[in-house]
């Protein structure tokens, strides 16, 4: 038996489907200056700098801005999902993770580096998409519904609803016995610490956990003092965020 085996070099990049709010929605994109697919459009994203030890948070928040002159803090992203299919590009391996982000109303972009042309189209109105842009636009769309399903359910996310849903896993994390209940500042407490465990981390998925635990206690953070409208919203990001986190680190 042949037990030769042949290395493969497989691409780690990063996208961003970013929506302005109003009306149907709008979505930016990137027409593409290089091959494969020149001229076409697509979602703003490129390659991590793994050599810098880059995350792919990182690098969708640095190609957005390098191609579109639009920025936006790594707090405001979410992850959609990893894409690794074969043959999902051309060029050969290339695993990507998708974020989404949502701004209350456009930025005029500005396009430069690998994109000819960036704007803002009608999202019932989008032109063919690169790669298998479609699909993860698709996937940004149901998050985007089920968050807003979850923002619009009276109280359904409540500070004593997320301790129930995470703290045994957090207090893992931290390894501590789960408490039994936890006051909305001694969750935030468990979530900073369970994030300031994972940042020593050498390993870059558990440095991307470690950011998305950042940023629900961020959102935390901010539910504290916000109207009842807003606390919702930012308790229904805050357990996205948490999910992500979690899944990353089983």
């Amino acid at each position: 038996m042949n037990t030769d085996t042949v290395a493969e070099t497989i691409c780690y990049t990063a996208d961003v489907v970013l929506r302005a709010a109003g009306g149907a929605g709008h979505i930016l994109l990137i027409q593409r200056r290089w091959d494969p697919y020149a001229g076409c459009w697509a979602l703003p994203g490129g390659y991590v700098d793994v050599h810098k030890g880059e995350t792919s948070l990182a690098a969708a928040v640095r190609e957005l801005a390098e191609e579109t002159g639009v920025v936006v803090p790594a707090g405001d992203l979410w992850q959609v999902g990893a894409y690794d299919a074969l043959g999902r590009d051309p060029r050969g391996r290339y695993v990507t993770v998708a974020y989404t982000a949502t701004l209350p109303s456009p930025v005029p972009p500005a396009a430069a580096d690998d994109a000819v042309d960036a704007r803002w189209w009608p999202l019932d109105a989008l032109p063919a998409l690169a790669f298998d842009h479609g699909e993860i636009l698709s996937h940004a769309v149901s998050q985007w519904s089920a968050t807003a399903r979850t923002s619009r359910t009276s109280r359904t996310d409540t500070f004593a609803a997320l301790s129930d849903c995470f703290r045994t896993d957090l207090a893992a994390l931290v390894s501590e016995e789960a408490p039994q209940a936890l006051t909305a500042s001694g969750f935030i407490d468990m979530v900073e610490r369970a994030r300031d465990v994972l940042s020593g981390a050498s390993v870059g998925y558990l440095q991307e956990a470690a950011e998305d635990l950042d940023a629900a206690a961020s959102c935390l953070t901010d539910a504290l003092t916000s109207s009842e409208d807003e606390q919702s919203a930012l308790l229904a990001r805050a357990r996205i965020r948490l999910r992500d986190a979690l899944e990353a680190t089983r």
